[in-house]
């Protein structure tokens, strides 16, 4: 495995370029949005008996994403399977990740396919619950951006430089890097790991070269 902490995901230049995003571009990107979806939403009746139900929905939207992110990383992302075109499609999404854990560039969904899940999502959630889609999604869309943000930080600073409140979760995720890949699948929390009996063990500190930077070493599966 070359160490060399970038280098190319695709051949093709136009789908290279797309591919490369970082928190400059995303996180006003996902916070206009959110706003956007906010606004449109008082637009509707959804907002008709007062703010409380919009409140609810969003964070009801943001609970589910923690979930969903859960079950994504456990499920989806380390699913590997036999057929080529499914192993293209894994290290496209999750294995380039886990082979090059320090391309910073790669850490946050580029805007396009951001754009095109998150109108999937939307589509989702109207069919279930109509207008109420409209709160729903933003508080769904700040769960992914408040994921997005302690991942990209897990992979560019040191267990030391993290805020305390990130720490934890700095270390939960190193752990699922470096010595637990069957555990630890919370990024953004750690409640499910905790329902779903997939937490590392209580004092597992991740191993002292993986502890200066998850950078430092690359995911050995």
């Amino acid at each position: 495995m070359s160490t060399s902490t970038e280098k190319k995901m695709f051949e093709n230049p136009v789908m290279e370029m797309l591919s490369i995003s970082g928190p400059k571009i995303m996180i006003p990107f996902h916070l206009i949005v959110i706003s956007l979806l906010i606004y449109r939403g008082t637009q509707t009746t959804a907002i008709e008996n007062g703010y409380l139900s919009p409140i609810l929905l969003f964070a009801g939207g943001f609970v589910f994403w923690t979930f969903a992110e859960y079950l994504l990383h456990r499920y989806v992302f380390h699913f590997i399977h036999d057929s080529p075109a499914v192993m293209k499609f894994h290290y496209a999404v999750h294995g380039y990740h886990h082979s090059v854990p320090r391309d910073h560039r790669r850490l946050f969904m580029p805007p396009l396919p951001a754009a095109i899940l998150l109108t999937a999502f939307w589509g989702l959630f109207y069919l279930t619950m109509g207008d109420k889609a409209w709160f729903f999604l933003p508080g769904f869309e700040l769960g992914y951006l408040g994921y997005a943000i302690v991942h990209y930080s897990t992979h560019t600073i040191t267990a030391n430089q993290a805020p305390a409140l990130l720490r934890p979760l700095w270390i939960h995720h190193a752990l699922h890097h470096y010595q637990y890949p069957d555990k630890a699948f919370g990024v953004s929390n750690r409640f499910w790991d905790r329902v779903f009996g997939t937490m590392p063990p209580a004092n597992a500190q991740p191993r002292k070269r993986s502890a200066e930077s998850v950078a430092a070493h690359h995911h050995h599966h």
